[in-house]
């Protein structure tokens, strides 16, 4: 297994007994990362709190140096656990992967370089592996295959200077007329606000609401992408991770919904956000009409 680039991994959603949606998930575990149009106050707080978002990130690290065997690999990132999670880059680790490692049935390299040889695959340092089939996880060009679909001169308008599509609400890209884009999600974390953003596009075309401007759909989109490059070195995926709340909580707004779900407010606090929390609006407004 060559290894390019170093992230953490979790065998589980537990850390030293406590739930992960606790550290990251929860409306209040969210007040203490930067938002989009947050006020000065929250901004000054958010300074403020930087101690404890590091002493969190090392918290976690912590239980993963203890629970899997990174150190004996070369398998421990340099950086903050805090930044994977904020590029949407972390990811579970199957429960029998580094068992096969202590077996020898899985080997990491790291080169810088590497090439083909009629046997398998060379490295940098000479050594040769045999390989009969080499499988490529370097993931896939999403942008690319959009770029075919569109003509010109909205193909240019995917591009974008930080490599990230700027996409209002993650749907609607303010400069490309009469499309939305349902489903461009970069980590399963995002699921629920996947659904979230189908019923606010429904009730878009229903005309239940009006975008703001052009401007202003911009200016959000560049807001949420600053931030991602502030919070995150890995910063080329659009991933909401840090601010997946608030984000859900504008969306409500604009449908005229109210953003808070939750049946008190420590669970408002405390209880992560689900795709069940964003039900009772539909059957609110089903009874009301009749």
């Amino acid at each position: 297994m060559i290894v390019r680039t170093l992230h953490w991994t979790v065998p589980h959603y537990w850390i030293w007994g406590l739930p992960f949606f606790l550290f990251y998930s929860t409306r209040s575990s969210q007040f203490l990362h930067e938002r989009p149009n947050q006020s000065l106050l929250r901004a000054f707080l958010c300074f403020l709190l930087f101690p404890m978002r590091r002493a969190i990130s090392k918290f976690i690290e912590s239980y993963l140096l203890w629970k899997l065997p990174l150190e004996k690999y070369g398998l421990r990132p340099e950086h903050p656990f805090e930044e994977d999670y904020a590029s949407c880059q972390m990811a579970i680790m199957p429960e029998e992967f580094f068992p096969q490692a202590d077996q020898g049935k899985i080997v990491f390299k790291r080169p810088s370089r590497w090439w083909f040889w009629k046997n398998g695959v060379e490295f940098e340092d000479g050594t040769r592996l045999k390989a009969d089939v080499v499988i490529f996880a370097t993931g896939y060009d999403g942008k690319k295959k959009l770029r075919m679909i569109l003509p010109d001169p909205f193909r240019s308008l995917m591009e974008f200077p930080s490599g990230i599509m700027p996409l209002y609400r993650g749907t609607i890209h303010p400069l490309i007329p009469n499309m939305a884009f349902l489903g461009y999600v970069e980590s399963v974390s995002a699921l629920h606000s996947s659904e979230l953003r189908s019923k606010w596009l429904a009730r878009l075309l229903g005309e239940k609401f009006k975008l703001p401007s052009v401007e202003k759909m911009l200016e959000q989109t560049t807001n949420e992408i600053q931030i991602m490059k502030r919070t995150t070195r890995f910063y080329k995926k659009h991933c909401i991770s840090t601010f997946s709340i608030n984000h859900d909580d504008e969306i409500c707004e604009e449908m005229g919904w109210t953003s808070w779900r939750k049946k008190n407010w420590v669970l408002e606090a405390f209880s992560p956000y689900t795709s069940q929390d964003y039900k009772e609006e539909r059957e609110a407004e089903y009874k009301k009409k009749k």
